[in-house]
C-alpha cells in the first residue's frame, strides 16, 4: 500500500522540519501533491500568464485562530496569495498591464477545538476573476476544502490542520482558474490534500517522588 507522505516531508525541501514546526510551515500549495490534481505553474502560452491583478482578502479579521493557538492573520494571508498567484506564473509583474483582477473573499474556518486523537478543519473562501478592461466576471467559485489529521500533540495538530485546509484551498483556487481559462472549471473546484499534518509529540511530563 503506498505510504501518504506527510505535510512535513511534502516541504522539507524548503525547509527543515524544526523549521516548519516553528514557523507553522509556509501557506503555498505550488509543488504539494492533492487530488484529483495539482496546481502547477503556468506555461507562457496560458491565457493568465502574468495577467491577474490581486486584491487584498476581503472580510478577513486580522487575526484567526486564538491567542493560544493563532491559526493566520489577514496580513500572512495576502502574502500568501500574492506568492501562491507569482509562483503559479499568474501574477502580473511589476511594469505589466493585468488583464484580470481576483477579487478573494475570506467567508471562513471551522476547526473546533476538542478532546480527541483526531482533527479535521474547513476553510471557505470566494474567488471572482474580473475583466479590468469592462468589470465582467469571468470566473467566480465559492470553494470549502477540508483536512484531516491525526495523532500528536492537540494544540499543534489544531494549528497544523487548520492551516492545511487554507492552503488546499488556494491550491483549489489556483488549478480551477488554470481550467477556467479554457472553459474547463469544474462547478466544485475543492480538492484534496495527498498530504496530512504530523502534529509534533505532546510533552511529558515526569514526576519524581521526593
Amino acid at each position: 500500500m503506498r505510504r501518504i507522505p506527510t505535510l512535513l516531508a511534502a516541504i522539507a525541501a524548503a525547509a527543515s522540519t524544526s523549521d516548519a514546526l516553528a514557523k507553522g510551515f509556509p501557506l503555498n500549495p505550488i509543488g504539494l501533491p492533492f487530488a484529483p490534481d495539482s496546481p502547477k505553474p503556468l506555461a507562457p502560452d496560458h491565457p493568465l500568464y502574468h495577467q491577474i491583478a490581486l486584491d487584498p482578502v476581503a472580510d478577513m479579521p486580522s487575526k484567526v485562530g486564538s491567542f493560544l493557538v493563532p491559526i493566520t492573520s489577514a496580513k500572512e494571508m495576502n502574502e500568501a496569495l500574492r506568492d501562491t498567484l507569482q509562483r503559479a506564473n499568474m501574477l502580473a509583474p511589476p511594469g505589466v498591464q493585468a488583464k484580470a483582477r481576483l477579487v478573494v473573499r475570506w467567508a471562513g474556518l471551522n476547526a473546533p477545538a476538542k478532546i480527541s486523537f483526531s482533527s479535521e478543519a474547513t476553510a471557505r473562501l470566494s474567488y471572482s476573476l474580473i475583466k479590468i478592461e469592462n468589470g465582467q466576471e469571468l470566473f467566480r467559485r465559492d470553494i470549502a476544502t477540508v483536512s484531516r489529521s491525526t495523532g500528536g500533540d492537540a494544540s499543534d495538530r489544531l494549528k497544523g490542520n487548520a492551516r492545511l485546509a487554507i492552503l488546499t484551498n488556494l491550491a483549489s483556487a489556483v488549478l480551477c482558474l488554470d481550467k477556467a481559462a479554457y472553459g474547463q472549471a469544474p462547478a466544485d473546484c475543492a480538492l484534496t490534500p495527498q498530504a496530512s499534518y504530523h502534529a509534533r509529540r505532546p510533552a511529558t511530563v515526569i514526576f519524581v517522588p521526593r
